[in-house]
């Protein structure tokens, strides 16, 4: 392992997020930052395929994303490959890593030890936790009406004879309300940075606003907030936010980003990352054809970003990659995580 002094960036960095998007951002930072510096807080609702699956079956909090984070956050990059490799098989019924995820929090008596136990396994000298260790389900109600039980439903929203294109989400909840993880609290207060990295908005990124008291630490850390605009709207769950202010809005309304505007003058983001580096139009009416569209920033939108959160700094780079063979547009792991360290 690199010694600990021989990393370019020496700072405390807490990201927030969930899925693949958090995943680049940690693949990134794993390389750039002291590891034992770097600290992911994901969510603990995901009821979708084999997650769900086992949340039912066994009684346990969902692992699909906090296994994300253990892959994300291991440094030998062989040791990631043959991880994935064999750990993801799926010629069982399911992967052998919610197997083993499973069996750890048996033998550590709750999940915290059991993703303390994968850490130590697997030599990861980052942290991984739980914004809430609570088992709680997300629900969601449309403009019109319509509700949505259980995080899977938002993922596949277009799939559900109930919603309609020109109908979007309104509103999202926890039942039952969510107590914070101590620890999340304490990371988060410790924080040089704080990240919510790109990923499902309503899905992932907004709900972690909903956990008791981590809006209010936020507020009371000295870290610097950074935000990570998405790249793409996806069928259903975000096809409206198709502007990064937009987008921003929404992540103010969860936050309670206006009353610390009233006290303090200012937004307490300080930082708005988007892409500056053109995407082929190709790749665009690739993802068109699937439904999906481009979050777009053009110079009035950064002017309406920087009228809803007074003081905010928009930083653009270029941050984007595509990678042809799968037909995936994704942020680059490296240039995502150097902008966000050199802020």
């Amino acid at each position: 392992m690199r010694p600990e002094n021989d990393y370019l960036f020496q700072q405390r960095v807490v990201s927030l997020g969930g899925g693949t998007g958090q995943f680049a951002f940690l693949r990134g930072i794993v390389d750039l930052n002291n590891p034992f510096f770097n600290t992911a807080i994901t969510g603990s609702w995901d009821s979708g395929s084999k997650s769900g699956e086992l949340r039912d079956r066994l009684g346990i909090l969902p692992m699909g994303d906090y296994l994300q984070c253990i892959y994300g956050l291991m440094e030998d990059k062989e040791q990631l490959r043959a991880a994935i490799g064999i750990l993801r098989d799926r010629s069982e019924k399911r992967p052998l890593i919610h197997e083993i995820a499973a069996q750890a929090e048996r033998h550590y008596h709750g999940v915290e030890g059991g993703i303390e136990g994968l850490l130590k396994l697997f030599q990861i000298r980052g942290k991984v936790f739980l914004a809430t260790t609570d088992d709680v389900d997300l629900h969601a109600e449309t403009k019109n009406g319509v509700h949505y039980n259980r995080e899977h439903e938002l993922d596949k929203l277009e799939l559900i004879p109930s919603f309609h294109v020109d109908d979007e989400i309104f509103r999202i909840w926890l039942e039952p309300e969510a107590r914070a993880n101590p620890k999340v609290l304490e990371k988060i207060n410790e924080a040089d940075k704080i990240v919510f990295t790109p990923g499902s908005p309503f899905g992932s990124t907004f709900p972690l606003l909903l956990v008791g008291n981590i809006p209010e630490t936020i507020f009371n850390a000295r870290g610097s907030l950074i935000l990570v605009s998405n790249l793409m709207t996806t069928i259903g769950q975000d096809h409206h936010l198709s502007t990064v202010s937009k987008w921003l809005k929404n992540f103010q309304y969860y936050l309670g980003d206006d009353q610390y505007i009233k006290k303090n003058g200012r937004s307490r983001i300080d930082y708005l990352v988007v892409n500056r580096n053109g995407i082929d139009q190709e790749i665009i009416n690739f993802y068109k054809g699937k439904g999906q569209h481009l979050v777009e920033s053009d110079e009035q939108d950064k002017d309406e970003c920087r009228d809803l959160a007074p003081g905010i700094k928009i930083v653009e780079e270029p941050i984007v990659e595509y990678i042809r063979p799968q037909h995936l547009l994704r942020h680059n792991p490296e240039a995502l995580a150097k902008t966000i360290l050199s802020l």
